[in-house]
C-alpha cells in the first residue's frame, strides 16, 4: 500500500470515538437501521400481484432506481421481465414501450418526494398506452404519504400506493420498499437481503472502536484524502456487481461531496470499474497516471463453476495455458494479479472478498458501504443525508421547460 502519513491518520482517528458513537446512535434512531421487517405484508402483496404480469416497468431515477437495480443483478428467474427506466431519453422509453403488451404489463412509479419531474413525465407519458385499460390494475405509486404531485395523480386515477419512509433518502432506501418490492417480484430472497444488512448492524453493535470496519474504512480514505488522494475507485470482479458499483457512486457522491465547515468544497470522486474488462481500459491510467486514487476491490472467493477446458492439437502457449482451466479460475488469477501489481506499485487499496454472491452477502455489503459513507461524512463534518447543491439545477430545468412551452 502507498505510504500513509501517520500524522494524517492520527488526526482523523482523534475524532473516531465520536463518529463511532454517532454510528451506534444512528443504528437505533432510524427505520433504515432499526426496524427492517415491519412493512413486508403490504410489499409482498403487491409483489405477488405484479408477478402475474409478463413485464414490469419500474419508473424512477437516482436512488429510486439504482438500489433496486443492484439487488436484481442476483435474479435467476426470467419472468416477469423487469425494465428499469431511470432516464428521460425518449428513444429508449419508446423502444421499451413498443416491446411490451400493455395488457400484460405492470408499471411501478417510485419518487420519494413525489415531485421528481423526470418520474412525473415518465408516468404521465405511460398513461397514453394504457388509456383503454383500467389504470389501477396496472399502476402502483411509491412515494411519501404527503401532499405531492404524484399522490395527486394517484388520487385522480384511483391508483394504489405504497409509502416511502419520509426519513430515509433515496440513496439510502435499498432496504425499504424501493429495493424490496422489485426483489420480491423477481423472486429474490429479499428477507435474506435484509438479514445480511442486519448482520452488518449486529457487528457494528458488538464491535469495539478499533475493530469497527466501516469506521476504519472511512478514516483510511480521509487520511489519504489529506494526502491528495481525491478519487475513490470501486473495482468489482463480477458482472453482477457492476450495478452495485453504480449504486455506490451515487451513495458516495451525493453524501460526501459538500461544502465543508470552512465553506470550501470537499469530498472524493467515486469511480466505477469492472474486472476484468477495465483492466483493458482503465488500468494503464491507474498504474502509470496520477497517484490520486484509493482503490476498493470487491472480489469473489468462488466464481461460477463452468466446465474446465480440455484442449488438444494446439501448440501456441497462450492457448495451452488455458488447458484444464475454467473461466472462473482465469478471473481469480486476473483479479489477484491486478491487486498484487497495484500493491507492488504502492497504490493505496483494500480488498473486500465475498465467499458467495447471494442476497445475504449483498445486503451485508451494501449496509457496510452505507455505514462507511455516513462515517466518512461525519468525519468530514458534512451532512450525508442532503444534497443542497443540485436544487438550483432542478429549479432552472423547470423554468427552461416553461419558457420553451411559451
Amino acid at each position: 500500500m502507498a505510504n500513509l502519513e501517520e500524522n494524517n491518520f492520527n488526526k482523523v482517528w482523534e475524532k473516531s470515538d465520536k463518529a463511532f458513537n454517532y454510528l451506534k446512535e444512528l443504528h437505533s434512531s432510524l427505520p433504515l437501521l432499526s426496524d427492517l421487517n415491519s412493512d413486508l405484508t403490504d410489499i409482498k402483496a403487491e409483489a405477488k400481484r405484479y408477478q402475474k404480469f409478463d413485464d414490469v416497468i419500474i419508473l424512477g431515477t437516482g436512488g429510486s432506481s439504482l438500489g433496486g437495480q443492484a439487488i436484481l443483478a442476483l435474479r435467476e428467474r426470467e419472468t416477469p421481465r423487469i425494465h428499469f427506466l431511470d432516464n428521460i431519453d425518449a428513444h429508449t422509453f419508446n423502444k421499451t414501450l413498443k416491446g411490451i403488451d400493455p395488457k400484460k404489463t405492470g408499471v411501478i412509479a417510485i419518487s420519494k418526494s413525489g415531485n421528481t419531474a423526470e418520474t412525473l413525465m415518465q408516468l404521465l407519458t405511460c398513461f397514453d398506452l394504457w388509456q383503454d385499460l383500467s389504470l389501477k390494475d396496472h399502476f402502483l405509486i411509491v412515494s411519501e404519504n404527503a401532499d405531492n404531485a404524484i399522490r395527486e395523480i394517484a388520487k385522480k386515477h384511483n391508483l394504489p400506493c405504497l409509502d416511502h419512509p419520509k426519513d430515509i433518502g433515496g440513496r439510502f432506501s435499498a432496504f425499504t420498499v424501493v429495493g424490496m418490492l422489485p426483489a420480491f417480484i423477481a423472486g429474490i430472497d429479499a428477507e435474506a437481503f435484509r438479514k445480511g444488512a442486519q448482520e452488518t448492524l449486529d457487528m457494528l453493535r458488538a464491535s469495539t472502536l478499533q475493530y469497527c470496519a466501516p469506521l476504519i474504512g472511512a478514516a483510511l480514505q480521509i487520511a489519504f484524502y489529506k494526502q491528495g488522494i481525491n478519487q475513490s475507485v470501486l473495482f468489482v470482479y463480477s458482472d453482477r456487481l457492476k450495478l452495485l458499483s453504480n449504486w455506490f457512486c451515487q451513495l458516495w457522491a451525493e453524501s460526501i461531496g459538500k461544502k465543508g465547515p470552512d465553506d470550501k468544497g470537499i469530498g472524493t470522486t467515486p469511480i466505477s470499474a469492472l474486472g476484468a474488462v477495465d483492466q483493458h481500459s482503465q488500468l494503464q491510467l491507474y498504474l502509470a497516471g496520477p497517484r490520486d486514487k484509493f482503490f476498493t476491490f470487491v472480489t469473489l472467493e468462488n466464481q461460477y463453476p463452468l466446465k474446465a477446458l480440455s484442449l488438444e492439437g494446439f501448440d501456441h502457449r497462450a492457448i495451452m495455458s488455458l488447458n484444464g482451466k475454467t473461466m472462473g479460475e482465469l478471473m481469480i488469477a486476473e483479479q489477484k494479479a491486478t491487486i498484487d501489481t497495484m500493491r507492488t506499485q504502492k497504490c493505496p487499496l483494500r480488498q473486500l472478498q465475498i465467499k458467495k454472491l447471494d442476497a445475504t452477502n449483498l445486503g451485508a455489503l451494501m449496509m457496510h458501504f452505507m455505514l462507511e459513507t455516513i462515517a466518512t461524512a461525519y468525519l468530514l463534518e458534512v451532512d450525508p443525508f442532503n444534497q443542497p447543491a443540485v436544487e438550483e439545477g432542478k429549479i432552472l430545468a423547470l423554468q427552461y421547460l416553461q419558457q420553451a412551452a411559451a
